[in-house]
């Protein structure tokens, strides 16, 4: 099959891109072809929204989640997504959370499938374990973009709490590894948590190879690509129930139960705090997240979608 991948920017590590990148890398070595023009695309596969229109190709959307906060101008941000996801042939939600979000502002998908991010697990696997880190009991690590471009916190990741989790759980001869740009947010324990900055896709790989628990306490992710890839490595994950992360979060996971939400708008960038002792292991899932099976699942869907 010949895949038409729509508005990615194969250059970039942001969440869309990356998972473009694999995906398409994963259908290429099944011996697909992928093209950034439509002359003998079988199908677009848009990522948001789309790009580019051609009638005779179908559409189908890739979604995560939306804009909801009142703070911004949601409603005008949504606008073109929402034009993609009238015209489409298909849609692909990260996780069933994501479909319930999308819904409950645009409408039920009248064709979609639930996809969920994936891992390349054999890469990840046989990456080493980043080195340094050996004298350790226990290594915790957590990822994020933890900031907007306009240098404001994104209180939604809960770096604070990410940290307040491992102080408040993690043995003496512990160490919590944070990648990502921090900016200026203070240290509370340089002894034990080191701030490593913005590492490479692959300097991720080895820190999630080198990681025992992997802490993830942001709400309203849809499917984070970083606890998928965490998860490959072998780290026990550590999430919230609010969001699609604990769809992916593996069946031994350690789930911390918030309140639910009504998907009605309102201001989420604001900082907000977790009852530790609110753990529900019974909401932990398991299932396959290789990109191999990922992969299978959107040519599947894509095939479904081109016969209607």
């Amino acid at each position: 099959m010949n895949i038409l991948f729509d508005n990615v920017s194969w250059n970039s590590t942001a969440g869309p891109h990356w998972f473009a990148r694999k995906l398409a890398n994963t259908l290429k070595n099944k011996g697909h072809t992928i093209s950034a023009f439509p002359d003998g695309a079988d199908v677009q596969l848009s990522i948001v929204m789309a790009g580019q229109r051609h009638d005779r190709l179908p559409i189908i959307q890739r979604l995560d989640g939306i804009y909801y906060d009142i703070q911004k101008k949601y409603e005008a941000m949504n606008e073109p997504i929402h034009a993609t996801y009238k015209i489409a042939n298909g849609v692909v939600f990260q996780s069933e959370w994501s479909k319930r979000l999308v819904e409950s502002f645009f409408g039920p998908a009248e064709n979609y499938a639930i996809i969920h991010n994936g891992a390349d697990v054999e890469i990840i696997q046989n990456t080493a374990p980043a080195i340094g880190l050996e004298n350790y009991d226990k290594v915790w690590s957590c990822v994020s973009s933890w900031y907007y471009e306009d240098g404001t916190q994104r209180y939604i990741k809960r770096l604070g709490e990410n940290i307040r989790y491992f102080q408040e759980h993690s043995g003496e001869n512990d160490i919590l590894c944070v990648a990502g740009n921090v900016k200026d947010f203070i240290n509370p324990d340089p002894s034990k948590i080191l701030f490593l900055g913005e590492l490479q896709i692959e300097q991720l790989y080895s820190l999630y190879r080198a990681t025992d628990n992997f802490i993830h306490l942001g709400r309203f992710d849809s499917c984070p690509n970083v606890v998928v890839d965490a998860r490959a490595a072998g780290c026990h994950i550590i999430c919230s129930s609010l969001g699609g992360t604990v769809e992916v979060a593996g069946s031994n996971s350690t789930v911390i139960v918030e309140d639910d939400w009504d998907f009605a708008p309102f201001e989420s960038n604001v900082e907000s705090k977790l009852d530790f002792s609110r753990v529900d292991l019974s909401l932990s899932k398991g299932m396959d997240i290789s990109m191999d099976h990922v992969a299978d699942k959107y040519l599947k869907f894509f095939e479904e979608v081109r016969n209607e």
